[in-house]
Protein backbone atom coordinates (compact mmCIF):
# COMPACT_ATOMS: atom_id res chain seq x y z
CA UNK A 1 0.00 0.00 0.00
CA UNK A 2 1.36 3.28 -0.92
CA UNK A 3 2.25 5.62 2.32
CA UNK A 4 1.18 9.19 2.66
CA UNK A 5 4.31 10.48 2.99
CA UNK A 6 5.29 9.27 -0.55
CA UNK A 7 1.75 10.78 -2.21
CA UNK A 8 2.39 13.94 -0.73
CA UNK A 9 6.07 14.01 -2.17
CA UNK A 10 4.90 12.99 -5.03
CA UNK A 11 2.91 15.90 -5.22
CA UNK A 12 5.36 18.02 -4.26
CA UNK A 13 7.32 17.93 -7.35
CA UNK A 14 4.69 17.98 -9.52
CA UNK A 15 3.44 21.21 -8.45
CA UNK A 16 6.94 22.35 -8.56
CA UNK A 17 6.87 21.13 -12.30
CA UNK A 18 3.70 23.54 -12.46
CA UNK A 19 5.08 26.40 -11.45
CA UNK A 20 3.95 26.41 -7.91
CA UNK A 21 5.78 27.63 -4.82
CA UNK A 22 5.48 25.49 -1.99
CA UNK A 23 4.40 27.61 1.12
CA UNK A 24 4.92 24.35 3.94
CA UNK A 25 3.66 20.97 3.75
CA UNK A 26 3.32 18.38 6.10
CA UNK A 27 3.14 14.41 6.66
CA UNK A 28 2.12 11.93 9.58
CA UNK A 29 4.39 12.62 12.38
CA UNK A 30 7.02 15.12 10.20
CA UNK A 31 5.99 18.13 12.85
CA UNK A 32 5.99 20.43 9.77
CA UNK A 33 3.46 22.55 8.36
CA UNK A 34 1.28 26.22 8.81
CA UNK A 35 -1.55 25.33 11.55
CA UNK A 36 -4.69 26.86 10.61
CA UNK A 37 -6.67 28.52 13.33
CA UNK A 38 -10.09 28.87 13.46
CA UNK A 39 -11.67 32.61 14.26
CA UNK A 40 -13.55 31.56 17.32
CA UNK A 41 -11.95 28.36 18.46
CA UNK A 42 -14.75 25.74 17.96
CA UNK A 43 -12.80 22.35 20.01
CA UNK A 44 -9.79 20.76 21.28
CA UNK A 45 -7.57 20.19 17.40
CA UNK A 46 -6.51 23.60 17.45
CA UNK A 47 -7.51 23.61 13.58
CA UNK A 48 -6.19 22.75 10.39
CA UNK A 49 -2.94 21.39 9.28
CA UNK A 50 -3.20 20.90 5.45
CA UNK A 51 -0.68 18.40 4.11
CA UNK A 52 0.12 21.49 1.56
CA UNK A 53 0.10 24.82 0.85
CA UNK A 54 1.29 26.24 -2.46
CA UNK A 55 0.90 29.46 -4.44
CA UNK A 56 1.03 30.35 -8.11
CA UNK A 57 -0.06 33.70 -9.45
CA UNK A 58 -3.28 34.78 -7.71
CA UNK A 59 -3.91 31.27 -6.64
CA UNK A 60 -3.60 29.89 -2.72
CA UNK A 61 -3.69 25.92 -3.45
CA UNK A 62 -4.15 23.80 0.13
CA UNK A 63 -4.21 20.43 -0.27
CA UNK A 64 -5.09 17.27 1.65
CA UNK A 65 -3.33 14.19 0.88
CA UNK A 66 -4.18 10.16 2.02
CA UNK A 67 -3.06 6.56 1.29
CA UNK A 68 -6.48 5.79 0.25
CA UNK A 69 -9.87 7.36 0.20
CA UNK A 70 -11.14 9.53 3.16
CA UNK A 71 -14.13 11.32 2.94
CA UNK A 72 -13.69 13.64 5.82
CA UNK A 73 -10.27 15.38 4.02
CA UNK A 74 -13.22 16.29 0.93
CA UNK A 75 -15.44 17.57 3.63
CA UNK A 76 -12.79 19.56 5.73
CA UNK A 77 -11.62 21.42 2.38
CA UNK A 78 -15.03 22.33 1.84
CA UNK A 79 -15.99 23.96 5.11
CA UNK A 80 -12.64 25.63 4.47
CA UNK A 81 -13.36 26.95 1.48
CA UNK A 82 -16.42 27.76 1.75
CA UNK A 83 -17.26 28.74 5.57
CA UNK A 84 -15.97 31.93 7.71
CA UNK A 85 -14.31 29.79 10.66
CA UNK A 86 -10.55 30.69 9.17
CA UNK A 87 -10.57 33.78 7.26
CA UNK A 88 -8.02 35.78 9.87
CA UNK A 89 -5.50 33.16 8.83
CA UNK A 90 -6.88 32.72 5.26
CA UNK A 91 -6.46 36.21 4.61
CA UNK A 92 -2.61 36.59 6.05
CA UNK A 93 -2.18 34.25 3.65
CA UNK A 94 -3.19 35.86 0.78
CA UNK A 95 -1.46 39.09 1.69
CA UNK A 96 1.76 37.18 2.48
CA UNK A 97 1.85 35.77 -0.98
CA UNK A 98 -0.32 38.52 -2.75
CA UNK A 99 -3.22 35.67 -3.75
CA UNK A 100 -6.65 35.97 -4.15
CA UNK A 101 -8.28 32.87 -4.83
CA UNK A 102 -8.41 29.77 -2.75
CA UNK A 103 -8.30 26.22 -4.21
CA UNK A 104 -8.52 23.25 -2.73
CA UNK A 105 -7.65 19.41 -3.47
CA UNK A 106 -6.53 16.04 -2.20
CA UNK A 107 -3.78 13.55 -3.40
CA UNK A 108 -4.93 9.78 -3.67
CA UNK A 109 -3.14 6.87 -4.97
CA UNK A 110 -4.32 6.07 -8.19
CA UNK A 111 -6.34 2.94 -8.01
CA UNK A 112 -9.51 2.29 -9.27
CA UNK A 113 -11.90 1.67 -6.01
CA UNK A 114 -10.01 4.89 -4.71
CA UNK A 115 -10.71 6.99 -7.23
CA UNK A 116 -14.39 5.81 -7.70
CA UNK A 117 -14.62 6.93 -4.20
CA UNK A 118 -13.15 10.38 -4.44
CA UNK A 119 -14.68 11.31 -7.93
CA UNK A 120 -18.59 10.74 -5.90
CA UNK A 121 -16.75 13.66 -3.15
CA UNK A 122 -15.08 15.49 -6.30
CA UNK A 123 -17.76 18.44 -5.57
CA UNK A 124 -16.23 19.44 -2.66
CA UNK A 125 -13.49 20.47 -3.95
CA UNK A 126 -11.46 21.55 -6.63
CA UNK A 127 -9.44 19.24 -7.94
CA UNK A 128 -8.28 15.72 -7.50
CA UNK A 129 -4.76 14.47 -8.13
CA UNK A 130 -3.76 10.77 -8.24
CA UNK A 131 -0.05 9.34 -7.53
CA UNK A 132 0.84 6.26 -9.19
CA UNK A 133 3.77 3.79 -8.05
CA UNK A 134 6.16 5.05 -9.53
CA UNK A 135 5.54 9.09 -8.20
CA UNK A 136 4.14 10.04 -11.29
CA UNK A 137 0.88 12.44 -10.58
CA UNK A 138 -2.19 13.23 -12.66
CA UNK A 139 -5.30 16.21 -12.18
CA UNK A 140 -8.34 13.43 -12.94
CA UNK A 141 -10.71 16.26 -11.43
CA UNK A 142 -10.49 20.39 -11.76
CA UNK A 143 -7.67 22.27 -12.81
CA UNK A 144 -4.41 22.88 -10.61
Amino acid sequence: MMREEFVTKSILGFLKTKGYSIISFDFPQSGTGILLHPDIPQDKSGGIKPDIIASKGRFLLIMENKERYWKDDFEKLHRLKTCVDYTRDLKKLHSQYNTTFLKVGVGIPNNKKTIEKALESGRLVDFIIVVDEHGDCKVIFGKV
